[in-house]
């Protein structure tokens, strides 16, 4: 530990953080960016890839000035509406954000501001795809239901390692037994036939 650290608490700093990355996640649940179908960075941290950009000086940050303009940016890139909670989750992160800067020596704020970026990435992007898998298992087994009409069917494709009590217990496409291989295949085709007729 070098000797700058050594003035600042680290429990207090890590608690700091935990807070700044978390309001950070809470406030983009606010943002709908126009394309939902993209994954990119710059779609996903929306708003908040501005607000930490503007943020990575060891000069003076003038906070309310942060809210405006990242306020400008949300309103702009958002689909449809803003919501009224995004000024408060804003509000709110933007304080947490002050809190831990007055904590840390300004050689290591720079530090943290681009290690935020990348966490709050990581989490809302690991979210979206969570969300995305639990998406295609719901369609996957309705897609199933539809077929079979009966849990039966599929059990007596499966065999009985497997024996499923209904649709709802049956994985992703990307777990399922390679007895449904053949599924799988006709699911994913038919989803992206289905996805073409509606562009």
């Amino acid at each position: 530990m070098d000797k700058e650290e050594q003035k600042y608490d680290i429990e207090q700093i890590a608690a700091a953080r935990k807070k700044a990355a978390d309001a950070l996640v809470e406030y983009l649940k606010t943002f709908r960016p126009e394309d939902a179908g993209t994954d990119s960075k710059h779609a996903l941290m929306g708003p908040v890839g501005k607000l930490l950009t503007r943020l990575t000086t060891t000069g003076e940050i003038n906070w309310e000035a942060v809210k405006g303009f990242v306020l400008s940016i949300h309103k702009n890139q958002q689909k449809g509406r803003m919501p009224a909670s995004a000024a408060e989750r804003l509000d709110d992160t933007v304080r947490y954000l002050a809190e831990l800067r007055a904590l840390l020596p300004p050689t290591k704020w720079l530090k943290t501001v681009e290690d935020l970026d990348d966490e709050v990435f990581f989490r809302v992007y690991k979210e979206k795809l969570v969300g995305q898998k639990v998406w295609v298992q719901k369609e996957f087994q309705e897609w199933l239901e539809r077929k079979y009409k009966t849990i039966d069917r599929v059990n007596e494709i499966v065999g009985p390692d497997y024996g499923y009590s209904s649709f709802k217990d049956v994985e992703d496409p990307w777990s399922v037994p390679e007895e449904l291989d053949d599924d799988v295949k006709e699911f994913w085709e038919e989803r992206k036939k289905t996805k073409k007729e509606e562009q």
